[in-house]
């Protein structure tokens, strides 16, 4: 995974003279490589998140500079170094003053600086940080999987300083594409920009993919900012296309290290939720009753209610292609109204009152408000299935 600008120029200034003329906000953002480029053309060529490195040899003067950076910021690159010297021997006002309009980071190193050196020290921290990554990626991985594995999981994460009896939540996230060679990138994508977003409160965290899901690891975040950071990550990767789609599961704080097990078994519960009530995201706090059920351990005892509940009136539906199960969710849902069921079903009330009496008949009980309730957590239960 990338590493921020300030990280990687953090002794930059000590070692090479690089010095930060304008973007200091955005001294933030995410670093995945390092290029050197020098016709405005080639940014286009960009995957984004790249720190460009410029001489400008080649040139007759300065004056595409300007153009230059558009590019660069259009493509998402993460800053600017011009090396002064005899083809760039000051930055254009003009250059300044769009940097500082747009916040773009942009910064110079003087001739005498080897390119090469500060270039192949930047690519070693980001493959070092991606390492770094992978190992702490591995660790909570033992954590959630082999909690019992505390020797070989418990020294790396305190190694990279994650404090283990601090507060962990887990958020588990899916991804959908319109078409399977779109995934790739979009994941790609996602990761970056969640990882930038997260970053803004706390680089205490970590995001690897299990299975089919992104799960993402948060030490000490507020309810607030990992709901936030999601609806930030669903307004910048949505391209305006409803085929790309986030849905994420919120678990909760709970403190220390051994908590991560069950903590991820409820992400993965809530958005299987989100998935299903086509939400962007589910947080424990909002699913009431859900959180009953989640706290299940045996899934079996889930299958179980379900059958003894529901299942009878499922098997009906698929023997004799009714729709009573439907129409039981549409009556308990609307407060055992017929009126409210009959006209969101288009049909006639005594339409609705013959099914819920045959229903009732199923069932072998009256719909009383007890029974609605135990049906009603049937449902859940089927969702979570």
């Amino acid at each position: 995974m990338a590493v921020t600008l300030r990280y990687l120029c953090k002794y930059a200034k000590e070692n090479y003279g690089m010095k930060l003329l304008c973007g200091e906000s955005n001294m933030d953002n995410l670093v995945s490589w390092v290029h050197m480029l020098e016709d405005p053309e080639t940014a286009t060529f960009l995957h984004g998140q790249e720190l460009i490195f410029s001489t400008g040899i080649g040139h007759d003067d300065t004056n595409w500079f300007v153009d230059f950076a558009k590019g660069l910021v259009e493509n998402q690159s993460s800053g600017l170094v011009i090396n002064l010297g005899p083809y760039v021997q000051s930055v254009p006002e003009e250059l300044i003053a769009y940097c500082n309009e747009v916040n773009f980071p942009l910064f110079t190193i003087p001739w005498k600086t080897r390119i090469v050196d500060i270039t192949n020290d930047f690519c070693r921290r980001i493959i070092k940080s991606e390492e770094n990554e992978v190992t702490v990626s591995g660790a909570f991985r033992n954590a959630i999987y082999f909690p019992e594995k505390v020797l070989e999981y418990r020294p790396v994460l305190e190694r990279r300083e994650f404090d283990l009896d601090a507060e962990f939540c887990i958020m588990a996230i899916s991804l959908h594409t319109p078409s399977q060679d779109d995934f790739p990138e979009y994941d790609k994508t996602v990761r970056l920009h969640l990882t930038k977003i997260l970053y803004n409160y706390s680089d205490r965290c970590n995001i690897f993919r299990q299975d089919k899901y992104l799960i993402v690891v948060l030490q000490n975040f507020p309810q607030n900012i990992m709901e936030s950071s999601l609806d930030r990550l669903n307004e910048v990767c949505h391209y305006g296309d409803d085929r790309y789609k986030i849905r994420a599961g919120i678990g909760i704080n709970d403190v220390g290290i051994a908590s991560l097990p069950k903590n991820y078994k409820r992400s993965i519960a809530l958005l299987k939720i989100a998935e299903k009530q086509n939400q962007t995201r589910i947080s424990y706090s909002d699913v009431g009753f859900y959180q009953l059920l989640i706290e299940i351990e045996d899934i079996n005892v889930l299958k179980r209610f379900y059958e003894d509940t529901l299942g009878q009136l499922e098997a009906y539906d698929k023997k004799y292609q009714t729709d009573y199960l439907s129409t039981l969710k549409n009556y308990l849902d609307n407060n055992a109204s017929v009126q409210e069921v009959a006209k969101e079903s288009f049909v006639h009330r005594n339409t609705i009152n013959y099914k819920i009496k045959k229903i009732k008949e199923i069932l072998q009980c009256e719909l009383t408000y007890q029974d609605g309730v135990k049906l009603l957590l049937a449902f859940q239960a089927k969702e979570l299935l």
